[in-house]
């Protein structure tokens, strides 16, 4: 039997999933050319952005699901990459986006559906290797939720600052 959810958690849930629908509501019918479009010269377009909070999902599915199974897992993402070298690599700022918002809904549903039947881990944590820093950081399956809701919401008031900007 699992445990249950406390309010806490499904507050936090329902932010990390909603969040998804929220971006495809506010992107879903701009042209090809608002994509494009960002708050000022040199800074990340709308696209860039899906295309960034889209990679999330890749980069974080293994350290959550590693949080669930081998608790205290050390984690390496090797090299530090910055998100520059991502969006130019992955070519961020040329690609459509449906596929990007597709896979964001999915990651989410599927990592709350595995948040809810796990309620009793979200303390679970993995550990950090993280380049240029002494100590290894921990961050539990809980923490981790959180920090993306976060990262999604930051990125949708970009968006919005743009349209606002922009009138779109």
């Amino acid at each position: 039997m699992t445990a249950a959810l406390t309010a806490a958690q499904r507050e936090t849930l329902e932010r990390f999933i909603s969040g998804a629908y929220k971006l495809d509501k506010l992107v879903g019918f701009l042209t090809e050319e608002q994509l494009d479009i960002a708050l000022s010269t040199g800074e990340w377009t709308i696209r860039q952005i899906i295309h960034h909070v889209a990679e999330d999902g890749n980069a974080w599915s293994m350290p959550l699901q590693k949080a669930l199974v081998i608790p205290g897992t050390l984690i390496s993402f090797g090299e530090s990459v910055e998100n520059e070298t991502w969006a130019d690599a992955l070519a961020f700022d040329r690609r459509p986006v449906r596929a990007a918002i597709a896979l964001l809904k999915s990651h989410r549903h599927l990592i709350a559906e595995l948040a809810v039947f796990f309620a009793e881990k979200w303390d679970n944590h993995v550990t950090f290797n993280v380049p240029d820093k002494k100590e290894p950081g921990k961050v539990s399956f809980g923490e981790i939720i959180q920090m993306l809701a976060d990262h999604l919401d930051e990125h949708i008031a970009t968006i919005e600052a743009i349209k606002q900007k922009h009138r779109l």
